[in-house]
């Protein structure tokens, strides 16, 4: 399908009731579920996917929601800067700065087809531009806006993976 290598799906990772909360500072604290987004514009783009670990997927076409109209739903409070994407296996988490953020995709398809949970699924967030492989985030299920820079685990966790 793809091209992206497919990595055992943690236990903790349960889409069947599958929600994205949107919380922090925020003014209006959101909870998404798939219809919810459904009902949102979406965007289509391809790119291709180059990881650390030396491998790159060619041409991925992605399909889902800007984060930015996400956020906004939520009100960002003045002082947010920052925001923390959480995986739901409730270890992964990745920090961005929220005018970075806004412009990323949270996918919910991948090649015309509904997000495998193998790839991320129901929602990963691929982030525009230059990045790092391991800022796009699998299994997104919390977007947390904070005035300073969180600390996350994403990038020592994910080149732990690579040794």
């Amino acid at each position: 399908m793809s091209g992206l290598p497919e990595h055992a799906v943690p236990d903790e990772v349960d889409t069947d009731d599958w929600r994205l909360a949107v919380r922090g500072s925020v003014g209006q604290p959101r909870t998404f579920d798939a219809a919810d987004l459904a009902d949102l514009p979406t965007e289509t783009f391809s790119a291709d996917f180059d990881c650390e670990a030396g491998w790159v997927a060619e041409g991925l076409s992605w399909r889902g929601v800007r984060v930015g109209d996400l956020l906004a739903r939520a009100e960002p409070s003045p002082e947010s800067r920052f925001a923390l994407v959480h995986a739901m296996d409730g270890d992964y988490a990745c920090a961005f700065p929220l005018d970075r953020l806004e412009s990323a995709v949270l996918a919910l398809e991948l090649d015309g087809e509904p997000l495998p949970v193998a790839h991320g699924g129901p929602a990963r967030l691929v982030p525009t531009g230059d990045g790092d492989c391991w800022e796009s985030v699998k299994w997104v299920d919390a977007i947390e806006l904070t005035a300073d820079r969180p600390d996350d685990t994403a990038r020592e966790i994910a080149l732990g993976r690579i040794d």
